[in-house]
């Protein structure tokens, strides 16, 4: 054989994985299967990786190779995009077609006709805004995520509008727009805005977007949407927008993010403890027809323009002298004439919506990484006789340890 670098004929008795150098240009050899150049440190090129082709994005890609007779072999740029395109959906063609399964990596495959677009910059952005709109495609195409992928790379904002018309679509593509947006940072939320405050999917992908913009304005779309749907009574969106918020605070350390998860935790725990101290208070809580103030013929606000606790007594001895003298009666006359029971019931008074929707998802949560759970583990969960969740959980690690062969 002959290095790949300076010509040289290399006996084949030398070619041995440990002489990786040409003895007259002292160059690497490359991949011992194909010869490729590559880095002192690699015996393969990414295509021969032996942990699975283009596993390494480190490795030499041998698709260079191609992308540099096109850029050598053409005169104009405008016949390079074409052509790099083209090269880019042969390559994807090979993907969707053969045995690989995930985007990531198609995005190794095809790095580099890729960075070879970015480079390019605004002058193919027209033309790779053509493929990624072609809805003659697979709904799930390769061809689209490496276009979005490419888009985001030159940041072009003409290419707002379709990558945000894309999180309209099917799931797999919304998600390679809203991973494109991202990559614009302040520049891609106002455009992103508009969608936080629709309804269905399109608002989630659009809070997914956020989550990858460090910015306060992400943060307060974010928290803005998780409060617009829990008013809505949307707890699932809720949900799915606590988890952007989170993924947000992890992402850039955020304090306001932070604060306001942890102020969640805090009202939930406040909650609880109001709760475990008053549970009679629960027949006076939305939904229930009647409130403590509906009970002594009360209204809050009449109570709020008293100027001090001796003026709300007053009042509410007057309203009480007049009611017959029932277990009801006297437990509202009781809680709302004390200034700290009646803070308490006038904060969950405020909160129960919110409070509601938040043991909605916690339920949610918890029943669907239980189903995960035992789906994963193998057994039906209705056969496992317990009086509680906690219960249920010991049970269930129980068998997984007697089925795995610990015990």
């Amino acid at each position: 054989m002959k290095c790949p670098n300076c010509g040289t004929k290399i006996p084949g008795n030398k070619i041995k994985k440990e002489l990786r150098r040409c003895s007259k240009c002292d160059e690497p050899i490359g991949c011992i299967r194909c010869r490729t150049p590559g880095t002192f440190a690699f015996k393969f090129c990414a295509l021969h990786d032996p942990r699975g082709a283009f596993t390494d994005d480190k490795l030499f890609n041998p698709h260079q190779k191609e992308v540099a007779k096109v850029t050598e072999a053409t005169s104009s740029q405008r016949t390079e995009i074409k052509k790099l395109i083209k090269l880019l959906e042969k390559e994807c063609r090979e993907y969707e077609y053969g045995i690989y399964d995930d985007y990531e990596k198609l995005e190794k495959i095809t790095k580099p006709a890729a960075n070879r677009l970015i480079k390019i910059g605004k002058p193919a952005v027209p033309e790779l805004i053509k493929l990624f709109r072609d809805k003659r495609r697979k709904k799930k195409s390769g061809i689209m995520h490496i276009a979005a992928h490419i888009l985001g790379g030159i940041k072009d904002e003409r290419t707002l509008k379709p990558l945000c018309e894309a999180l309209y679509r099917e799931p797999d593509i919304a998600k390679t727009a809203a991973n494109a947006l991202m990559k614009f940072g302040d520049a891609a939320i106002s455009s992103i805005e508009k969608m936080i405050f629709l309804l269905g999917d399109v608002s989630n992908y659009a809070a997914y977007a956020l989550c990858g913009i460090e910015s306060k304005k992400s943060c307060d779309l974010l928290i803005l949407g998780i409060e617009y749907r829990i008013k809505l009574g949307e707890w699932e969106n809720a949900d799915r927008f606590l988890l952007h918020l989170t993924k947000y605070s992890e992402n850039f350390n955020d304090r306001r993010a932070l604060n306001y998860l942890d102020n969640i935790d805090r009202r939930k725990d406040k909650w609880g403890k109001i709760i475990s101290d008053h549970h009679d208070w629960r027949k006076y809580l939305p939904p229930a027809a009647e409130t403590f103030y509906d009970v002594i013929e009360a209204r809050e606000n009449e109570l709020n323009k008293l100027n001090n606790d001796k003026e709300v007594r007053r009042f509410l001895r007057g309203k009480f002298k007049n009611l017959e003298k029932t277990p009801e009666v006297n437990l509202a006359y009781n809680v709302l004439k004390k200034d700290n029971l009646r803070g308490d019931y006038d904060w969950m008074l405020t909160n129960h919506e919110f409070m509601d929707g938040l043991f909605w998802i916690h339920r949610e949560r918890f029943e669907r990484e239980k189903q995960e759970f035992t789906d994963e583990m193998g057994f039906d969960i209705d056969s496992v006789d317990a009086d509680s969740d906690e219960e249920m959980i010991m049970r269930i690690i129980g068998e997984m340890i007697k089925r795995r062969g610990f015990a």
